[in-house]
């Protein structure tokens, strides 16, 4: 049985948010930047920011659980269970897939009752996200690398790749 697991302070760091929300992210990262620069004390940070809900959720596109399987299969399969947590503290997701070769890193996928995508986040960027049905649609959120792109900029998605290549 393949499991995943992802850390409970990576659920959505790496996140694929509906086209619309360029602006949105782009704003919040550069509050986000600016919070930290006027809160940073020694190692950490006085205070944490929260960043504001996108205006377009997920959910608006109408993305299924029947059709990431589908477009992911080949290069992607999906996980038997996934999990979270921290340290040594685990609890099953029941409402989350999540797919990953041996080679790629992980997508995640939060589904409401009706099997609609609510969240879709990974684990790291990787060029699997291309194969995502409605990519045409989607942007990438890195918020902890402060970088949003559109999916379709398959130049711009490329740099990002590359400059962020895990070794």
């Amino acid at each position: 049985m393949r499991e995943a697991y992802y850390h409970e302070d990576d659920f959505c760091m790496i996140e694929l948010l509906p086209l619309d929300n360029l602006q949105y992210c782009l704003t919040q990262m550069g509050e986000q930047q600016a919070f930290a620069d006027a809160h940073r004390s020694g190692a950490g940070w006085t205070e944490m920011y929260v960043p504001e809900a996108p205006p377009s959720q997920m959910r608006a596109l109408g993305l299924t659980m029947e059709q990431l399987r589908l477009a992911l299969a080949d290069a992607m399969p999906p996980y038997d269970a996934v999990y979270t947590g921290y340290s040594s503290y685990r609890v099953e997701c029941k409402n989350v897939l999540a797919f990953g070769g041996d080679k790629t890193e992980t997508l995640f996928a939060g589904l409401d009752d009706d099997g609609i995508v609510v969240d879709l986040w990974c684990s790291y960027a990787m060029p699997e996200l291309l194969l995502l049905p409605l990519k045409a649609q989607l942007l990438l959120a890195d918020w902890g690398a402060g970088f949003a792109c559109p999916l379709a900029d398959g130049d711009l998605f490329a740099r990002y790749l590359q400059e962020y290549e895990l070794d």
